[in-house]
């Protein structure tokens, strides 16, 4: 028969032998984890004090680099900005004069004044005469159907003559425009300066007015 007591015995002596180890193992990682806080925790409270010591130059710093966001004034979200784009003008006659710009601002919200930022136009004469234009700035009228031009503007004809001048006028509806501060003018006749000039895209005809100096070139009194 066996020695249910021996037994029990043998037992209880070879769980202790197991229990021993873990329990030392268990002892020396608790150990490791003193060691390395006491050496840690020096160093954690350094840092902490250091960043005590800078923290209020940080937040003087963040100061300057502020953003200073000004928020749109009432009514310019509501005012029309088109970019690269061409503004078609039809004359009383139907046909159609278009300009090309840079940008197209509206003056004022809802006032149907818009600024041309570096316009350039075309505006048909006849059915195969036409005319260039193009200047720095422009205000189109769309009440009135008219164009203003200013700083300086460029006009150059199909036929072969340019003419310059510091602003100019089109009104669509009439199919005229004129300039009133003088003009300078060049073409295969010569050269002209006048005080002002008028001419209608209807009638295909151009005037110099007030006082006009003219110089003929020779050849172009020649036959051709």
């Amino acid at each position: 028969m066996f020695d249910r007591e021996k037994i029990d015995h043998y037992f209880q002596e070879d769980s202790l032998r197991n229990v021993k180890p873990k329990t030392a193992s268990s002892a020396n990682r608790h150990s490791r984890i003193v060691h390395w806080a006491k050496l840690l925790l020096p160093s954690i409270a350094a840092v902490l004090i250091g960043t005590l010591l800078i923290y209020p130059s940080l937040k003087t710093d963040t100061k300057d680099f502020k953003l200073d966001i000004t928020r749109p004034k009432k009514g310019e979200l509501e005012k029309l900005h088109v970019e690269n784009t061409v503004l078609y003008v039809t004359d009383k006659n139907n046909r159609i004069n278009n300009f090309v710009a840079k940008n197209i601002d509206e003056t004022a919200p809802g006032s149907k004044l818009v600024k041309l930022t570096s316009p350039e136009g075309m505006l048909p004469l006849n059915d195969t005469d036409w005319a260039n234009i193009k200047a720095p700035t422009g205000y189109f009228d769309q009440n009135q159907n008219t164009m203003s031009l200013t700083d300086n503007v460029e006009i150059f004809y199909s036929e072969g003559m340019s003419l310059q001048t510091p602003d100019a006028t089109f009104d669509f509806n009439a199919s005229k425009g004129f300039g009133k501060n003088g003009v300078t003018a060049d073409g295969y006749f010569g050269n002209l300066k006048a005080d002002g000039f008028e001419f209608s895209t209807q009638d295909d005809i151009l005037v110099f007015t007030g006082h006009s100096d003219i110089t003929i070139k020779e050849e172009s009194l020649k036959g051709r």
